[in-house]
């Protein structure tokens, strides 16, 4: 573990100021607060920065994303702050006799409203505002950062992480002051820059400082700049201030290379990881591992470490004698040992053990941009979409129209993310195809996960929000596939997709989704009996028609997954689930029981387990990829 932690403010004012720096070798923590000269109007900076953060909260928070999206004007945003906080806080101001605080202040919330909605009209193809902020405030928890051949953990508070038009990540610092600390914010927006590709590896970011004095004017800063400011000015004084670790780390016996330690439950041997990986918290997560497993006697090197969107993976290669069950034994104590909410997640995989971690903050997964990325290749036929994106990035994808593949079961318990990830998929059908090629039944017994698209062109029948509807959506697709087997009979067709490719596109594929199954299987006896006998029916017969099922459930027991339901669905996407009983049931292996949740998921294709990141597409962009092509804003 790192021994020694500074904070950004603390290094900024060690690299500008002697004095300060000589103090804190001296063994001092001075203060890193400024004060403005007497006589000044107070800035009131804590409170903007507080007002700025939970105003992009709002506008970018699920809940209330839509809304957002149709504010188009500052002073509508101006309207929002007032309704929310803003006049509480002048009127105290007023009450407390600094009225000329609270007009400063006032106008400098306006100013910020004002350039929102500047970043809200150049970000291309807006639809959220997700589309224009990555995060508001984000802390930087003990980010480890090379010094000489030791670490040293830094923390930061950013005030904002955007997507520029230019396509790529931008660190933003607001600022209510300029003059001669210029150089002064310069030098902390370097070190944010410097810190957050450890916190988010494989990103880049440049810089914009923007100052609101009430005025606005703004300094870009490029990647370079900032790296040139880092090494010039803060990799040196960082190596003044941390001697001791330098020498420390080089005083430190080491055995040679491949020779184990001592002692297996006292490890002595610094990480060895992939030389190409050059993040320090590598060295500092996987020396724990190996200690935490050192302490029961199981030896084990760490062979390569993998960022996923929501975890980070650490490929373990087992010494001589150490079985990968005693291993995944060892959860439980990883999980203290670690501090983790729940145990990890331990599998075998081709060549190595798989010990998935989960990241501080995840990085979510937008349909919107795995479509512009490599997903849309992925995806062949009309009737395939993404599963999620697995843990090196790559994209997961199914087929309908493929025999292993062509009806679902999905499993997850609440707050799993079930319904986000169906709504991704449902999303994802519409956006590929015009209605006339895909035509989608909806069975939403909770009403909410698909409000809004009664009128979409892409239903086959009204949503399904009843034990009796849902029923009959089945009885009619029954109907429905028989009489397709007719007419291909009459064509000389083997299934829907030939006949496609002759030319003949008059019949849609048809694919059926259930958000829960469940009270159709606990309805009673009759019920159940005919649900199944509808869905072993369907499952058998409906993907050479072009008909598909997908049932979801949050109660995966035995009860619900009967042996009859769970034989005739090859495909099957379990995320997070109560315990090791119903990831038994699903997937015929435990595990899931020990997932993140929001998306986290693992899905069985017949050939072993993978892992991936489900999709999500905001309730404003699932609204615009129902609504019939023409009337189309854009594609989330």
């Amino acid at each position: 573990m790192a021994q020694h932690t500074l904070t950004a403010s603390e290094l900024t004012a060690a690299v500008l100021d002697e004095g300060w720096r000589a103090r804190w070798r001296a063994g001092e923590r001075p203060s890193t607060r400024s004060f403005a000269p007497p006589g000044t109007v107070r800035a009131m900076s804590l409170r903007f920065h507080t007002e700025a953060e939970a105003l992009v909260r709002w506008l970018t928070a699920p809940e209330s994303i839509a809304v957002a999206a149709r504010i188009d004007t500052a002073e509508a945003l101006v309207d929002h702050l007032w309704a929310t906080s803003l006049q509480a806080v002048t009127d105290q101001l007023f009450a407390k006799g600094r009225g000329e605080e609270a007009q400063l202040f006032t106008a400098r919330l306006r100013t910020f409203c004002a350039r929102l909605i500047d970043l809200r009209q150049r970000a291309k193809n807006f639809e959220t505002w997700q589309d224009v902020f990555v995060a508001a405030e984000q802390d930087l928890a003990r980010v480890p950062v090379q010094v000489g051949d030791g670490v040293v953990a830094l923390r930061a508070r950013v005030d904002a992480i955007r997507i520029h038009p230019g396509g790529h990540l931008e660190v933003v610092d607001y600022k209510l002051s300029q003059g001669d600390r210029q150089k002064h914010d310069l030098v902390q927006l370097s070190i944010y820059a410097h810190l957050l590709p450890l916190w988010r590896p494989g990103c880049a970011f440049a810089g914009t400082l923007e100052y609101y004095l009430p005025e606005f004017s703004e300094l870009h800063v490029s990647r370079d700049d900032l790296a040139g400011i880092f090494s010039d000015m803060v990799a040196p004084v960082l190596a003044e201030l941390f001697p001791a670790v330098q020498a420390r780390v080089a005083k430190r016996p080491r055995p040679p290379r491949g020779e184990a330690p001592a002692r297996a439950d006292a490890p002595t041997e610094p990480v060895r990881t992939p030389p190409q990986d050059p993040d320090p918290g590598v060295a500092l997560l996987g020396h724990k591992v190996i200690t935490a497993f050192g302490q029961h006697n199981l030896g084990v090197e760490v062979t390569g470490v993998i960022h996923g969107p929501q975890l980070v993976r650490i490929k373990l290669t087992p010494r001589p004698g150490v079985k990968v069950a005693s291993l995944a034994n060892r959860a439980a104590d990883l999980q203290v040992a670690l501090a983790l909410a729940e145990p990890p997640l331990i599998r075998p995989g081709k060549g190595f053990v798989m010990l998935d971690l989960p990241r501080p903050e995840p990085t979510p997964c937008l349909l919107k941009e795995a479509l512009a990325g490599p997903l849309a290749a992925a995806l062949k036929s009309p009737v395939a979409f993404p599963i999620g994106i697995g843990v090196e990035g790559e994209p997961v994808v199914a087929d309908l129209a493929n025999p292993n593949t062509c009806h679902a079961l999905v499993a997850g318990s609440t707050g799993s993310g079930k319904s986000e990830w169906l709504k991704a998929m449902v999303a994802t059908l519409a956006l590929r195809n015009a209605p006339e090629a895909v035509r989608i039944a909806l069975i939403d017994p909770k009403i909410l996960t698909f409000a809004g698209v009664e009128a979409s062109p892409f239903l086959w029948r009204p949503v399904a929000t009843t034990l009796a509807d849902a029923m009959a959506i089945l009885r009619a697709a029954i109907a429905e596939m028989e009489e397709r087997y007719q007419r291909l009979k009459r064509g000389g067709f083997a299934n829907l997709a030939e006949r496609i490719a002759a030319g003949e596109t008059d019949i849609p594929f048809l694919v059926l989704v259930f958000d829960e199954f469940a009270d159709l299987i606990l309805a009673g006896r009759d019920e159940k009996k005919e649900f199944e006998a509808l869905v072993a029916r369907i499952a058998g017969m409906g993907r050479a028609s072009g008909i598909h099922l997908v049932l979801a459930t949050q109660r995966p027991d035995k009860t619900i997954v009967t042996g009859l339901v769970k034989a005739n669905l090859p495909l099957k996407v379990c995320l997070k689930v109560a315990n090791a009983v119903n990831a038994q049931i699903v997937l015929d292996e435990t595990g899931a029981e020990s997932l993140y949740g929001k998306g986290d998921l693992l899905c069985d294709f017949g050939k072993g387990l993978v892992r991936a990141q489900g999709l999500f597409v905001p309730q404003a962009a699932f609204l615009t990829a129902m609504a019939p092509p023409a009337r189309r804003t854009g594609r989330g």
